[in-house]
Order: C-alpha cells, then structure tokens, then sequence
C-alpha cells in the first residue's frame, strides 16, 4: 500500500484524571502500525525548549504509520490545575493512565508505547508499574530516583537565583520550600513526591511481555540502577545512544534543534517490536466509544475562582502558516473586551513560565474572554520555525497582518471587537504595531519589548551578543560539561555558533546607525502623539538590564513622558538580565501590573458601553 499523509493534528482535552489534560493527537498515516506512541513531555522549561521539535517528532511517527499523543501534565501547558495543586505527582502518573486508554481508543493500536524525556520518563515508568495501558517504555535521561532529578533541579535553580535577580525575595503567593527553575515552579509537596519516588522499588506487571528502551544523553551512561532493575525484571531491554538531548531539550526555543539520531533510533526500535504484518487489527478492548471531540469543543475548567471558565482550541488560516491557540471565556457574563496573548518570540502560546494560562484564566472568571496564541512557526502553529533562528525574523509586517488575521477570525466567532493585546520581545512589537495598524484594538501591554520602532537589529544584537555571552561562560554551563551531561568541545561549538551569531547581526548594521536613531525616535513621537489623539492606551513595563529601556533613558524619552498620558511606563529595577521574567517575585509583580492595566481598560470598556445608544 502506498503511503499516504497523516490527518492534520487535532487538539483534545481527556477527562478522567482529575484535571482536564491538554492533548494534541496526530492521526497515523496508511499504512498503520499496530503501535501507537504517547509522549511524555519533560518538566518546565526543558518543556518549552523542546516543544516545537516534540511536534516535528509526533509527525514524523505519524508519517511512518504510528498514531501518537502528545499531552501537557496536569497544572502545566494548556492543561487544568496550576503547579501548586497538591499531589501533582498522583496527577500525572494518572494522566499518563488515561491518555494511554485514550490513545488506544483513538488509535485502535494493540500496543501503546510512552516515550518519556526526564521527569516525563520516570512519571511514564510509574504509570505503567501502577497499571496504566501501557506496554514498552523509551526513556529518554532518566534516573531511578527521583532525587536526581531534583537535585539537578536544584542546583541550576541555585546558580540561576545568583545571575537572575532573585536576591532572596519571594512571592508572597509561594509556600516556603518552593522550587523556582527557569521561571517555573515546583511546590514543597511535588518535590517530597519527587524524592521520594525510586523506580526500582517499582515492578513492570508482566515485564517478560514488555520492551524497554533507554536512550542515553549525549554520551552520559544510562542510569545503572534503572538498567539494572530492568534487567532483572526480564523485560526485553535496548540501551541506544541519545545523541542530540542538549541542543533540542536546554536551549532556547528559537535555537533548539530536533534530535533526528534519537528520532530515527526510536523509529527502529519501534518497528523491531511490530509484528510481521501491519494493520488496524487490536487485541486490546477498548475501554469506552471512540468520540473525538472536534477542534471547537470546549473544557469546562474549575480553577478554583468560584466561577466556570470554558477554554476552547482555536485556528486561524493564514498563508504564513495557520494559527493555533486556546481561547479562555467565562461561563456566565461576558464583558465587552477581548484579550489577545501574543507569543513571546519563539516561546509557545502558554507565555513565559505560564503566565498566559495563568492570566487568561484568571480574567475569563472576572467575564473577560481572550485568545492566547501561536503565530507561524511557533508552539503549535504551521509554517518555517528555522528562519526564526535569526531574531530579526519576529520584526516583520507579515506577523502583523497575522495579528489582524486573527482579531478578524475572533471578531467572526462573534468574541467583542474591542482588544487588548499583550506581548513579551517580539510579541510587544507586533502588539504596538498593530495597535496603530488597527483602530479595534484599545490598549496593548508591552512586555520587555525588543523594539518600539525597528532599528535594524540594534537592541537585539546588543541583549543577545551578552546574554549569549554571559550563559556560554556561565557557571551553569561549564557544571553540566563537568558532570559528563555535554562535551567542552560540544559546549565551545555551541557557545560559539550563538554568540558569532549575535555579534555578526550587530555588525551588520547600518553604519549610519545614529542618523537612524534620530529618524526612529520622531516616528515614535508621532506614533505616542496618534495613539493619545485615538484615545488609546499603551502599557510598556520593563524588567532588568534592558537594552530598550536604557536607550529610552538616554533620550530623554522617559522624562518626557508626561507629554503622553495615555502611556505609562514601569520599570522593575534589577541589576541582572531578566528578558523573560523568570524570577518567581517579577513574574508577582509583573501580573499585577497586567491587571492594574485590564482593569484600567475593562472600567473603559464599561464607560463606554455605558454611554454607547
């Protein structure tokens, strides 16, 4: 039979495990393997970093024939709860159970594989010796114990509070003994789970019927303890080189790499466990009818505001690549407002460290719907990522007229054509373009903003050249080739490649980069004198040692703002880089500041509809 392609992915939400869990199933081509794949997602910011090439992943094994699920663990992604609800770790060993069951539904395969990466891995390995419908494990740099995992945890998040501005502060919503790691947060509780949890003492059910596969991390051994207890459970086991962890799971969105070698191993490794015949043909009885929610089906979600939020997957064509998202509403009374999250450069639509989800659902329950979303190239959406490699990429009027696309698509939904949008780096550019482009949109909240107008490059060839540095020579980086986890000379390549990269952009410029200053700087005038004259607002709040904010400074630009009421500027003084607002305190602060400026714009919203015949 002749190949054919895989359905476009279809988003779902899974009931069953406590919390409605976030999953993205991509349909097997023909001919169909009797194998379906779940993929396990690893934790908090090695999630965001690898989301994109999870996806390239997923559609690889459905080319080939494999059904696969990707799914977001409870409290994280775009699935319910947050990550201080109790007992995450039961959440997400049960999540694993009930989307195993669902992908066999989906699927008809007879066998389900969980490929899990980290912590993602040890849950998956959990699940299984608890019962979940799961029959081969592929794990990828994952320890026997949970300790070694938070102890990783733990020191980068150690080494990170000393070069990000954490100076001893907290969030006065964190319990004390709380983990921060790259902006993400683990509670006193997930981590005792976490400790506390040692695979070995766990058993496979019918292990002599099972495969296993571990897959090492560029070159670091497996873990002897897990190896070992596989061995001895007669599980038939596979230990496979892991080639290519470093560059897909721990850099930065916009430079992560899919890891082809540990795709094409999983691949073979996969079809050595299928029987001589493929087809649809399933031993397993299935649990419950086959009923796949299309993409318009909504989530009532219970977030503990009183009141019911609905999230809803999202899509809007565009020749760019189709846009892809998750629009929060409130159960009840809708306010005459609509919220827009623009990405934050290459991160997907849940924002830097969550704080889309956490802040599209908080204002769903006050009666404000909004749209957090991914543009072309990111998160979930169709089209090129790799020429987003090169930050210039985001500052293009094609991601703005995408912007209008999708305010269009809303406003057909019949969602309130009154909108307010919010971004961080490139998405704060793209808000403040479109809000002038646009008289719909009444306010646009600026995050870090990478540009006010565009300069070339200027701003983010200088953040990139040093941060870049700064995070090739960091402590943090030379511990992990120390620890066996990367090679010098792999780490060298790597701090190399990104930090040529920035300063070949800086040097790029114009050269007559002050006479351009001076043109961008009355364009911006006149932008502030158009948006006060239209009676539109603009929030621009600044973290840390930003390039923009200094060169607002220099001219003048600050001080004069009064000149402009309907601007307000805040800035949180830090003497350290803090682009994407990992500190658990700024992230604190930084929401109230958004809700200071949702509440300014929902009062003028209510005026408005107040005195509107």
């Amino acid at each position: 039979m002749r190949p054919t392609a895989p359905a476009a992915p279809r988003p779902l939400y899974i009931d069953g495990a406590g919390k409605p869990i976030f999953a993205i199933f991509h349909a097997a081509a023909e001919p169909r393997s009797p194998i379906a794949v779940l993929l396990c997602p690893p934790f908090g910011w090695e999630d965001m970093c690898s989301y994109r090439s999870r996806r390239t992943w997923a559609q690889q094994l459905a080319s080939s024939g494999h059904a696969t699920l990707r799914i977001d663990f409870p409290g994280s992604g775009d699935s319910g709860g947050g990550p201080r609800d109790p007992k995450q770790l039961e959440s997400w060993t049960d999540a694993v159970a009930v989307a195993a069951g669902r992908l066999a539904d989906e699927s008809d395969a007879s066998r389900i594989v969980a490929v899990g990466i980290g912590i993602g891995g040890l849950v998956a390995y959990r699940a299984t010796a608890a019962g979940a419908p799961v029959d081969d494990l592929a794990l990828w740099a994952v320890h026997a114990r949970g300790r070694s995992h938070t102890r990783e945890l733990r020191a980068f998040s150690a080494m990170e509070a000393g070069q990000a501005g954490d100076r001893g502060q907290r969030s006065a919503d964190v319990p004390e003994g709380s983990l921060g790691v790259a902006g993400y947060l683990l509670s006193p509780q997930t981590l005792a789970e976490l400790d506390a949890t040692d695979l070995t003492e766990l058993s496979l059910p019918d292990a002599n019927q099972r495969r296993v596969l571990l897959l090492e991390r560029d070159g670091r051994a497996v873990d002897e303890r897990l190896k070992g207890a596989i061995e001895a459970s007669a599980a038939a086991l596979t230990v496979a080189p892991g080639k290519g962890y470093e560059r897909m799971v721990t850099l930065e969105p916009q430079y992560a790499v899919p890891a082809q070698a540990v795709f094409d191993r999983v691949a073979t490794w996969l079809q050595a466990g299928e029987p001589p015949t493929r087809g649809r043909s399933s031993s397993r009885p299935s649990s419950q009818p086959s009923v796949a929610p299309s993409a318009q089906s909504p989530v009532e979600l219970s977030e503990g505001f009183g009141v019911g939020v609905r999230e809803t997957p999202f899509a809007c064509p565009h020749p760019s690549g189709d846009a892809f998202g998750v629009i929060a509403e409130p159960a009840g009374q809708r306010a005459q407002m609509c919220v827009v999250w623009l990405n934050a450069g290459p991160q997907r639509h849940t924002g830097p460290n969550r704080m889309w989800v956490e802040a599209a659902r908080r204002w769903a329950a006050r009666g404000v719907p909004s749209l957090r979303v991914d543009l072309a190239g990111i998160g979930d959406a169709d089209g090129d990522p790799l020429p987003l490699a090169d930050s210039r990429s985001f500052y293009t009027d094609a991601y703005v007229a995408q912007v209008r696309a999708v305010l269009d698509a809303l406003e057909g939904r019949g969602l309130p054509a009154r909108f307010v949008l919010a971004g961080l780096c490139a998405g704060g550019y793209w808000a403040l373009r479109t809000i002038l482009d646009d008289r719909r949109v009444a306010g646009a909240i600026l995050l870090n903003p990478g540009a006010l107008v565009w300069d070339g490059g200027l701003s983010l060839a200088q953040r990139e050249a040093r941060t870049l540095a700064q995070k090739a020579m960091s402590l943090a980086a030379w511990k992990r080739v120390i620890a066996g986890q990367t090679t010098i000379s792999a780490h060298v390549r790597t701090a190399r490649m990104l930090v040529a990269g920035a300063w070949r952009r800086l040097r790029e410029l114009p050269s007559r980069i002050s006479s351009r200053g001076a043109r961008r700087a009355d364009t911006l005038d006149r932008d502030f004198d158009r948006l006060l004259g239209e009676n539109r607002r603009l929030a621009i709040v600044f973290a840390g040692q930003e390039p923009l904010y200094h060169r607002l400074l220099a001219e003048g630009r600050v001080e004069r703002l009064p000149r402009w009421p309907n601007v307000s500027l805040q800035y949180i003084d830090l003497p350290e880089e803090v682009h994407t607002l990992r500190p658990l305190w700024v992230q604190q602060r930084v929401h109230s500041l958004i809700d200071e400026s949702l509440a300014d714009e929902l009062a003028r919203s209510q005026g408005r509809a107040a005195t509107t015949p």
